[in-house]
Parts: C-alpha cells; structure tokens; sequence
C-alpha cells in the first residue's frame, strides 16, 4: 500500500530491471553520494518522507539520506556497514509521525542515533489543518537535515 501522491512521484518508480534483475534491498544507501568522508549526518528514514527530504537537501552532499526499506527484522548489519561508510557522520532517524507514532518506538533501542526528527507526541497522526500539517513537516524535514 502507498500513498496516492507516491503514484505520481516519478523518483517512486522501479525499472523493469529492477524487479527482474535484483534481489530486494533492505536498506538503501544514498547513490549521490560520491565522498563518504565528506559527510557530516546521514538521515535515515522509512516511507515518502525521504521525497520530501531529497527535495530540501538540494545540493547538499555533506547529508547522506538512506532508505530504511525493511524494519524487521532490523536490518542491523546493514546499518553497521553503513555507520563504518560514514564514520565521521551522525545518523539521525526522521519519520513524518508523531514521536509516540510510526516507526521510532521500534527503531530508537535498535541503533546509536544520535537523534531524531518526528512531530511532536500527539494523539492523532493528522493535524486537522493543511496548513498546519506543511508547517510541520517542513520544520522536521529541516531539523533531519540540521537546517534549524
């Protein structure tokens, strides 16, 4: 299941090669980042949030984002050997829902991160309000990627 907005996202899409060539990847790391020494924070996170941030990072190489694409079993090799590629890095998880909500409660003992990016504890996933709902999501976006 994904969100309708995913339908139009073309960076959501798979090749024909992709499904018929490769084996399913648990975790996906950043193809666009060429020097792994130079970055200085890796975001990983799970779900269309990481369209929002490829969007905010622009340019920005010192920022690795990595998709968390399978939670359990937790990938936990895998990310081992993502925190030795980036070594002088800070991993930060970030996750559009509520703190109390989505993917942190399982993943926050499971990794030395060094901290997260979510909305604040809430006992609704939904604000009510678009507007709202853009401003938050524009502060966690920003605060994943050490912009605020």
């Amino acid at each position: 299941m994904t969100t309708k907005s995913l339908l139009r996202q073309k960076m959501a899409g798979s090749t024909v090669a992709d499904l018929t060539d490769h084996a399913f990847r648990a975790v996906l790391d950043d193809d666009d980042i060429a020097k792994p020494d130079k970055v200085k924070r890796v975001v990983v996170c799970s779900g269309k949030v990481y369209y929002d941030l490829v969007a905010a990072r622009g340019e920005d190489r010192s920022v690795a984002l990595v998709r968390c694409e399978l939670l359990y079993p937790w990938p936990k090799s895998l990310l081992l050997a993502l925190q030795a590629r980036y070594s002088k890095a800070k991993f930060v998880w970030c996750q559009e829902e509520p703190e109390n909500m989505g993917s942190w409660q399982f993943v926050r003992d499971r990794f030395a991160w060094h901290s997260h990016s979510t909305r604040r504890a809430a006992a609704s996933p939904a604000t009510g309000s678009l507007q709202r709902h853009k401003a938050e999501q524009a502060a966690l976006v920003a605060t994943a990627l050490g912009k605020s």
